[in-house]
């Protein structure tokens, strides 16, 4: 759990001045509104105020939950106890002693009633007043025992995430602020979407901030102790440009951005270009775009500015859809829905990419370091029923033969052969129970580094290939993407990535198999350019990326970015390729990017 995280801002009487916090802007835009404090690290949640006749049933939530923990904690401790660990069994022995405490169920109940408020918020905040005690005393032992305090808390919050919370309703211009924003809590909103994302932690290449510039709201991260500088309700201006919170700003402040937003809406609107077939550069370079997409509607949308095909579903968006894994019979309809609006210009599912932490939610079984663990192929082979399903609901619903799947997480030719066979064996059963199926292509998403140095044995095995940039980079540089501590070693044109997709693009060429660039790399005005002139002729990209990459394509020469592509080449840091991108940009194609592009760097 974290600390109580209200500052002492407002304790003192005084006029509110103006106040200026830089981080780094993550997704483009300006917003206007209110905060809401978001707290939670594994499981989070706002306060929210109820009818004090609905406390009643929040005090049953409570109470089941504390059962539940109970319940795991006492598994638990049975089962450390068979083993050699002396201290395990002890250490839960403890936590159930934290549980039974009737002191500390009595002052939640008692938060929940007199403040009427959901438990989650209750839990917080005796929890907090715990933490702080422990904290306070001079015994370097005792201090320690407050981690205990959270683990219970945390226990007990995961318990209460399947007791039918309260929903969050965000009211008119709701601006969020937290430690940390995870894809599924801004998903998970009811009522109005947020206008505008602020945190303390996360990257460019976060899946939050992919699915905030998807969602057109203006985000910035990266702001030390977020929760201690903001309260909810301050009014704030978010500038996702320059990577900007402003607290309390002035009359004239305000004046300033909203001439300034209004400026960019109507520039936006004035350079939108009806899309035309095929999309071509100006000395006739064909580059297909394909769209990012998870429902039907969205790519129906996408249709209509002449994309072809969902280069990338990711079918882990079911997850939150079910509320866990999906039956096959949900798959089915889902890929089956998704194919029909396809039609030729094929589907590419990508089978499950989650980690084990998103499936197994016990502390115990957290990983360290969840990006080189259990994920991806790797835990679908861990376990193999779950995959099976997914195969069967991919096999029947490929009955306009225009369905392809993508394995995540390639390493070599191992996986690849073993999902291939579990698949084959699927189809033989399907077939003998009566059910005629067709084969889907398989595709190899080439993001581990491993993979490029067997990229021949790969393309030999499969019919295409997703080269997944976000990751990419981030194993080739041995840098955390969601890491603001290490922001500045995640360079997306350092010389290692860009030798790697011209290494890719080259071997795919030779065998005549196609690659489809996903990633954030592929849906940038700025790097489209870079990935035209390496080879690239297949893009697929979130939907709100579009437009303004298809712009470029057209507006710019092959031969030109053929030509910037190969001086990159012989750079030898990721400054150099930096400097000679932006210099190809302002020399010969300024005029297809707005005026604030270049501003903070972020491209």
């Amino acid at each position: 759990m974290p600390t109580q995280s209200n500052g002492n801002r407002s304790s003192a009487v005084f006029d509110k001045v103006e106040t200026r916090i830089k981080g780094k802007a993550v997704s483009r835009g300006i917003a206007f509104g209110k905060v809401i404090c978001l707290h939670g690290r594994n499981r989070q949640f706002f306060r929210v105020d109820l009818p004090s006749e609905e406390t009643a049933s929040e005090i049953k939530r409570l109470r089941s939950a504390f059962r539940l923990a109970e319940k795991q904690l006492r598994e638990l401790a049975s089962a450390e106890s068979g083993k050699s660990s002396i201290s395990g069994p002890g250490i839960f022995e403890a936590q159930q002693l934290i549980l039974d405490d009737k002191t500390l169920r009595s002052k939640i109940e008692d938060h929940v009633v007199k403040q009427c408020v959901n438990a989650e918020w209750a839990l917080k905040c005796v929890a907090d007043e715990y933490i702080a005690r422990f904290h306070a005393m001079t015994s370097e032992h005792l201090r320690d025992r407050y981690i205990d305090i959270e683990d219970v808390a945390d226990r007990i919050l995961n318990a209460l995430a399947g007791k039918a919370s309260p929903k969050i309703r965000l009211g008119p211009n709701s601006i969020i602020a937290s430690r940390d924003l995870r894809p599924s809590t801004i998903a998970g909103l009811h009522g109005k979407k947020p206008v505008a994302l602020i945190s303390e932690h996360g990257g460019w290449t976060s899946h939050t901030f992919i699915l905030a510039r998807e969602s057109n709201i203006p985000a910035v991260t990266g702001l030390k102790h977020v929760l201690r500088r903001l309260e909810t309700g301050d009014k704030v201006i978010v500038d996702g440009y320059n990577g900007l919170v402003i607290i309390d700003p002035s009359d004239a402040t305000t004046e300033e951005y909203r001439l300034t937003k209004a400026r960019s809406v109507k520039t936006a609107s004035s350079r939108k270009l009806a899309p035309s077939k095929p999309l071509t550069t100006l000395d006739g370079r064909e580059v297909i775009i394909r769209a990012n997409a998870d429902l039907p509607v969205s790519y129906s949308r996408a249709k209509t500015l002449g994309v072809k095909g969902i280069g990338l579903f990711r079918s882990e968006s079911l997850f939150n859809r079910f509320k866990g894994f999906p039956s096959e019979n949900q798959q089915f309809e889902a890929y089956r829905r998704l194919a029909a609006v396809a039609g030729k210009d094929r589907l590419r599912i990508r089978t499950f990419d989650i980690g084990i932490g998103q499936l197994i939610e016990r502390q115990e079984d957290r990983e360290r370091n969840p990006a080189l663990g259990l994920r991806g192929v790797r835990l679908s082979l861990a376990y193999p029923k779950q995959l099976r399903v997914q195969l069967r609901a991919i096999l029947r619903a490929n009955t306009e033969q225009n369905i392809d799947m993508v394995i995540p997480m390639i390493a070599g030719l191992a996986e690849i052969r073993e999902v291939r066979n579990m698949l084959n064996l699927e189809r033989i059963d399907l077939e003998k129970k009566g059910t005629s199926v067709d084969m889907p292509g398989i595709g190899a998403m080439i993001e581990v580094p491993a993979a490029l140095l067997v990229i021949d044995a790969i393309l030999e095995e499969v019919d295409f290939i997703c080269l997944g940039t976000n990751d990419l980079i981030q194993y080739l540089l041995a840098v955390d993407r969601d890491n603001e501590n290490v922001a500045n070693w995640y360079r997306t044109l350092h010389p290692s990535v860009i030798q790697a997709i011209r290494s890719v693009l080259t071997a795919a060429g030779q065998r005549q198999k196609p690659v489809i660039l996903c990633g954030e790399m592929s849906g940038s005005p700025f790097y489209v350019p870079i990935l035209v002139g390496l080879g690239a002729t297949e893009l697929s990209m979130n939907i709100s990326s579009i437009e303004r990459v298809q712009r470029i394509i057209r507006g710019i020469a092959y031969e030109e970015a053929r030509d910037l592509a190969e001086r990159i080449l012989e750079c030898k840091t990721a400054d150099e390729v930096e400097r000679s991108a932006i210099a190809t940009v302002r020399s010969k194609w300024a005029h297809l990017f707005p005026d604030d592009f270049l501003i903070g760097n972020r491209f």
